[in-house]
């Protein structure tokens, strides 16, 4: 269970990062070469997909961070958790979400994203 708490952790971290190289770099270590990501507003494959969302959102919510919203459930190669999404200084989340994750040899193969809370639009 150690393995994958650090794994969602790092996940989680490739989601703060702002360095384009060491984003990267966290997504090469975290999710398999074809892995795929998917919640209700995008469908992302590989790791330039996964990379090209995640800046897509960092520049959505800029200085926003996620946090993991409690434990890491994981067995038989799944890992589900929920996470936020804060603007700094805040304590209510802007987005609340809930991941399930199937992992492969200590990576993540494919993520499916719900989004329990998301801000109305402007």
């Amino acid at each position: 269970m150690h393995a994958t708490h650090e794994l969602i952790a790092n996940y989680i971290r490739s989601w703060n990062e702002a360095d384009p190289l060491r984003r990267r770099a966290l997504i090469e270590d975290v999710y398999a070469e074809h892995a795929t990501y998917t919640d209700p507003m995008v469908q992302a494959h590989g790791w330039e997909g996964i990379d090209a969302t995640i800046a897509a959102v960092q520049d959505m919510f800029p200085g926003h961070r996620f946090s993991l919203a409690g434990e890491v459930d994981a067995h038989h190669g799944l890992a589900r958790f929920q996470w936020h999404l804060s603007a700094p200084g805040t304590a209510e989340p802007r987005v609340i979400g809930f991941d399930v994750a199937e992992l492969d040899e200590g990576r993540i193969r494919r993520v499916h994203g719900f989004l329990d809370k998301v801000p109305m639009a402007a």
